[in-house]
């Protein structure tokens, strides 16, 4: 794009348009970007809005007399209404199996309906006999169509690359409309997604004092609840760092649930139930170390979630799909299903002294000590059950550290760091 000397932008090379279309897209014109980069030729869903959340925060505030000490109470719910993620109408077998993705970036929810849905008879098969490289050459399924070109056949195959059968006992499909299926346009069905979720509850008591009479005082005390089925545009659970377009609504449930409980609202893995910190400082103000500063911090918190987490069955990323404890889906809820890592804390200390040099002078001695304890809690583990689809991941289970750009024990370590000390020197003037 050309920039002026002005800093004015030069819109004459852009000459393409973005037309709305009756299937609930938008189509670029091949032509825009004479002047402009165009990023990708995805589009936006018809009606597409800004993604919001409500908060409702209730609370009170109490000053004991004049002795400074403030105490509150205040309660937080916190609810995400509306997302924006890119999604498709395809279920996973039907991906793998026969048909291209067509993406779209939308608001998707249980009502959605922007895509043409693959119709999908399942049926029970002899997958020794019936199936040649993949091709099903058993007998003709009617509500099919004649063989062979009629319909698409496929088996469903979970993240181990084993054919499984859905609750009624089927093991193979058909797609009967494959020409259309998964394309834009509205059908009148709904597309096969369910609401985002995610609900944050807490209660949370403070008493603070700001310095006076030598010391100050922090402290609070949390309990709290994180559930749903959607982190938000980070997903810490896999440190999928895609905004706006991850993968979780890529793919509908589908008749063979190869999703797991990807969709089923449990407790998300940043949940910490309780929690608490305390800070506390005294300065000396008469005696031979006058402005000698003590100091505290004490911090304790419960485990987080542990997860039982496959690889995704048509991407075959891992740390994708959460499954209950036995590796199915028959529990009430998969997050959360391998337990809580455990319950940490630690104590920390300050010290600093004034040394007045000249009037408006001072050179101040520092002495920091952290985990004076020396506590070295076990604080993250490995939680992807696979390296890729079907592929077993050896140090499932085991600590495990990450940090940005996936740089292991860079940000958040799996172990709690062990006591350290730090001594500075400030000159303030």
């Amino acid at each position: 794009m050309a920039v002026g000397t002005d800093g004015t932008i030069d819109l004459s090379k852009l000459v393409g348009t973005t037309t709305p279309q009756t299937n609930g897209g938008f189509s670029a014109d091949p032509t825009f970007g004479g002047g402009a980069s165009l990023g990708t030729g995805e589009q936006f869903g018809r009606g597409t809005k800004s993604e919001y959340l409500d908060e409702y925060v209730l609370g009170f505030e109490h000053e004991f007399s004049n002795s400074g000490v403030v105490f509150s109470a205040r309660y937080t719910d916190r609810r995400i209404r509306r997302i924006v993620e890119d999604n498709a109408a395809l279920s996973v077998e039907a991906y793998v199996c026969c048909l291209n993705q067509v993406y779209l970036i939308s608001n998707p929810n249980k009502k959605q309906d922007l895509f043409i849905n693959p119709i999908q008879v399942d049926f029970a098969s002899n997958l020794a006999t019936d199936w040649s490289h993949g091709n099903y050459i058993g007998p003709a399924i009617a509500a099919c169509g004649p063989l062979p070109v009629a319909g698409r056949f496929g088996r469903a195959q979970d993240s181990n690359g084993n054919f499984i059968a859905n609750s009624a006992g089927n093991n193979a499909f058909c797609i009967t409309n494959p020409a259309t299926a998964g394309q834009l346009g509205s059908d009148g069905i709904p597309d096969g997604f369910v609401d985002p979720n995610r609900v944050y509850k807490a209660v949370e008591f403070e008493v603070n004092k700001s310095m006076s009479r030598g010391w100050q005082m922090r402290a609070n005390y949390r309990i709290a609840r994180l559930v749903g089925n959607y982190e938000g545009s980070f997903r810490n659970d896999n440190g999928q760092n895609d905004p706006n377009i991850s993968s979780l609504f890529d793919f509908t449930r589908g008749d063979f649930n190869l999703l797991g409980q990807q969709f089923v609202p449990g407790v998300l893995n940043t949940d910490v139930h309780h929690l608490a910190n305390g800070y506390v400082s005294y300065t000396l103000g008469s005696s031979h170390a006058k402005g000698l500063t003590f100091g505290t911090s004490v911090h304790f918190q419960t485990g987080i979630p542990i997860n039982n987490l496959f690889a995704h069955p048509a991407y075959h990323n891992a740390g994708e799909i959460p499954f209950c404890a036995d590796n199915t889906t028959n529990c009430a809820s998969a997050r959360g299903s391998l337990g809580r890592t455990s319950n940490w804390g630690s104590v920390d200390g300050h010290l600093d002294y004034p040394i007045r040099i000249t009037e408006g002078t001072r050179l101040r001695l520092i002495a920091d000590v952290f985990n004076i304890s020396n506590m070295r809690t076990q604080l993250r583990v490995d939680q992807f059950a696979q390296r890729s689809a079907g592929v077993p991941n050896a140090d499932f289970g085991k600590p495990t550290g990450n940090g940005p750009s996936a740089v292991n024990g860079n940000t958040n370590p799996g172990y709690q760091r062990p006591f350290s000390a730090r001594l500075g020197v400030k000159l303030e003037f």
